[in-house]
């Protein structure tokens, strides 16, 4: 149902993003250079692209998507770590309980030392003077999940920020004149007097085109550049709604988790703890998708 939040093509998208500012300070030197030799020439020139906040933006762009690739592996290391401890406690728990003749009994008469989760990697010095505790350190290793989590979509946002700001106000420049003195826009002067291209669009300035043919170019370009922008931002949005479910089945798992408490019965115990297991099972399928795309990076 949520495979479309985590398609491969978001992830296409952002990575033809990056490349595309990666490749964008050569092109912004030989605009500078062009600009400079325009203005020589007597013409009043309209505001130039932000070279210096480009190629900022361009290098923490960069930074975060290699982050991005970091976390992609990891997550879904501890992820599948989490979802296993916690899951195996649920089975050994029913499995515990199946076998008690007394299920009226509360659930803190149960030895936490049954339970595989304490010789987990990990559990170091984490209480376990009974079954309370085993759950809180399992609601404990879930928000530290949750925590990857974010973690993974504070990347997603500062991509998402340059990508709604300076980025768009870029595009959005090179439908601008290039002067006080005609009506011809940034991108066709580059294209056609600088002999100018934007980079990763599998042009050639140095070819001999003739004007139509650069004109044709420069306009094909700019829309290619707006439907970039566009993608983009539906990539990001959808990243960051498939992050924002990851965390609510995880906080809907901790809940299921905290109803419970030391005087509780094991038969009422019995009953309520596999609702944690369908919020898991969401949970563990949107990490293996997640890891699946770490081919991207």
């Amino acid at each position: 149902m949520l495979d479309y939040l985590l398609a491969e093509k978001n992830f296409a998208t952002l990575k033809q993003y990056v490349d595309f500012l990666n490749g964008l300070p050569k092109t912004l030197d030989e605009i500078n250079g062009f600009s400079d030799s325009i203005a020589r020439a007597g013409y009043i020139l309209l505001p130039r692209p932000n070279a210096q906040a480009l190629i900022q933006v361009a290098r923490a762009n960069a930074q975060s998507w290699r982050e991005m690739g970091v976390a992609v592996p990891s997550l879904g290391r501890l992820s599948a770590q989490v979802l296993s401890d916690t899951g195996g406690f649920l089975q050994e728990f029913q499995a515990i309980v199946s076998v008690t003749q007394n299920r009226r009994l509360p659930i803190s008469v149960i030895d936490p030392r049954q339970f595989t989760v304490l010789k987990s990697v990990g559990w170091g010095n984490a209480p376990c003077n009974d079954i309370i505790d085993v759950l809180h350190e399992l609601y404990a290793r879930l928000e530290r999940c949750q925590e990857a989590v974010s973690a993974f979509k504070s990347h997603l946002t500062n991509l998402a920020g340059a990508i709604h700001g300076i980025f768009v106000r870029f595009i959005e420049s090179l439908t601008l004149p290039l002067s006080t003195d005609g009506p011809m826009s940034k991108i066709e002067a580059y294209y056609t007097l600088g002999r100018i291209g934007l980079p990763d669009m599998g042009y050639d300035p140095g070819q001999s085109h003739s004007e139509a043919q650069r004109l044709a170019f420069a306009r094909a370009h700019i829309s290619r550049l707006f439907e970039l922008h566009r993608r983009t931002s539906v990539a990001v949005s959808n990243l960051g709604d498939f992050c924002y479910r990851w965390v609510y089945m995880l906080d809907e798992a901790k809940r299921a988790l905290a109803t419970h408490h030391a005087h509780q019965t094991m038969s009422r115990a019995k009953a309520s703890l596999p609702l944690v297991t369908g919020s898991l099972e969401e949970v563990s399928n949107m990490s293996e998708q997640l890891v699946r795309m770490a081919r991207m990076f």
